[in-house]
């Protein structure tokens, strides 16, 4: 979901550096082609497919020398916990490899933060921060220059997320909970953070009209409920993959559904009564979703 969220704010159509292992399915490779979508291939892919990584580079190299961009996430992991990880050195190879091209290439590194309220959560709120961009020539002739560049996009990216340090995490996390509205503001609050100024957690009022909504879309939603938290939510692999397993869930099962529901209806019924009915429960789903389902925890604590 990251990807995408960022993709739909960004003017120009990029190249996206995607983990390997989803280009195994023979059937998708193309789709993912198509996308422009490229495979990085990492320890855990095996020792034996890291020496692919120097043909990726090098077209991302040829890429950039033509002006494309390239967008990628320089932890090359994933976690829910509120701070940014060390950063891979796969990005500055890239980097090189544009510049063994074209030395003079006037690259660009533009820092993208990234902040969820409720990340695990259905209508979940996203916050996104863009930064100054770095110009690569000012670090070229740095002695150590992959460590300086890694260390000013970390520097960018702790600015536009929140970033709690891995020393203070459990005491921090234990006054503000893991979840909620103020990581999205990540520019106040990390000062806060810094300066201690934290105040104390208060659990947020559950909503009775809140839980009248829920009850009612899991009872309209029945089939898909039952589906999705007796079959595939128990599947998942890790949680930080929830809402993208939900998201295609939702995007593959509703067609059906819908498509499943207006065949029964259309026996019964007139054409624009089943198209009315349908629309109806759509519409309705979005309502209770957006005011129902996370009204309760929409609570602003900073």
């Amino acid at each position: 979901m990251d990807v995408l969220l960022i993709a739909t704010h960004l003017k120009k159509r990029s190249w996206f550096i995607t983990r390997s292992d989803v280009f195994k399915g023979r059937f998708l490779k193309p789709l993912f082609t198509f996308l422009q979508m490229l495979p990085v291939y990492r320890i855990r892919d095996g020792k034996s497919n890291l020496h692919k990584n120097n043909a990726i580079f090098r077209q991302c190299g040829e890429l950039l020398e033509a002006h494309e961009a390239i967008l990628l996430f320089p932890e090359a992991n994933h976690s829910l916990k509120r701070r940014v990880r060390p950063l891979s050195k796969g990005f500055t190879r890239i980097i090189n490899s544009a510049l063994e091209k074209n030395p003079n290439l006037d690259l660009q590194v533009v820092p993208i933060g990234q902040n969820y309220a409720y990340p695990r959560q259905v209508g979940d709120s996203a916050a996104l921060y863009f930064g100054k961009p770095i110009a690569v020539q000012e670090y070229k002739d740095a002695a150590d220059f992959a460590n300086e560049i890694k260390q000013k996009v970390f520097e960018g990216l702790t600015e536009l997320t929140i970033h709690i340090p891995e020393i203070r995490y459990d005491d921090i996390i234990s006054k503000i909970g893991v979840e909620g509205e103020y990581y999205l503001y990540p520019k106040g609050n990390n000062l806060r953070i810094a300066k201690d100024a934290i105040p104390q957690k208060t659990s947020p009022k559950k909503s009775f009209v809140s839980g009248i909504l829920k009850s009612l879309f899991y009872l309209s939603n029945f089939p898909l409920v039952f589906l999705w938290k007796i079959l595939v939510k128990p599947r998942v692999p890790e949680p930080e993959f929830e809402a993208t397993f939900r998201f295609a869930f939702a995007l593959l099962l509703y067609p059906i559904f819908y498509g499943s529901f207006g065949l029964i209806l259309w026996n019964a019924y007139s054409p624009k009564t089943v198209f009315l009915a349908v629309m109806g429960h759509a519409l309705m789903n979005v309502f209770l979703i957006k005011l129902g389902i996370t009204s309760s925890n929409q609570k602003k604590y900073w």
